[in-house]
């Protein structure tokens, strides 16, 4: 029979302002240990935790946040409190969470047999 999928990785997003509200990235990159932001690159200040779990957040000015790397969608929910904490105490500021959203899984399984990927392919 056929193997279970495994879950490789969760994204999900949320919004932690309101309005028109920016956050100062170049700031925040001063205040988050090893956060990186190089405007020029990437419009988004990227920091990484390892504990309780390992992820990686993407953080745009306009306030919304991006997770990836975890494993299930609970991981990513208590990734993102984690990254939240750390941003509201690097910004000085309290900051709730709107409009979590899980936006991707990607999974993989060993399917056991040929694919014909063109013979799938529907041309018109």
């Amino acid at each position: 029979m056929y193997q279970k999928a495994i879950i490789q990785n969760v994204v999900s997003t949320a919004t932690l302002l309101e309005g028109d509200n920016k956050l100062d990235l170049n700031k925040l990159a001063e205040n988050i240990p090893n956060a990186k932001y190089r405007p020029e690159r990437f419009s988004a200040l990227t920091f990484k935790i390892k504990e309780p779990l390992t992820a990686t957040a993407l953080l745009f000015a306009n306030g919304r946040i991006v997770c990836v790397g975890t494993k299930s969608s609970n991981d990513s929910e208590t990734a993102l409190i984690c990254f939240v904490k750390i941003i509201s105490a690097a910004a000085k500021l309290f900051i709730n969470i709107h409009n979590f959203r899980i936006q991707n899984i990607v999974s993989s399984f060993t399917f056991g047999g040929f694919i014909n990927l063109p013979g799938i392919l529907s041309i018109d």
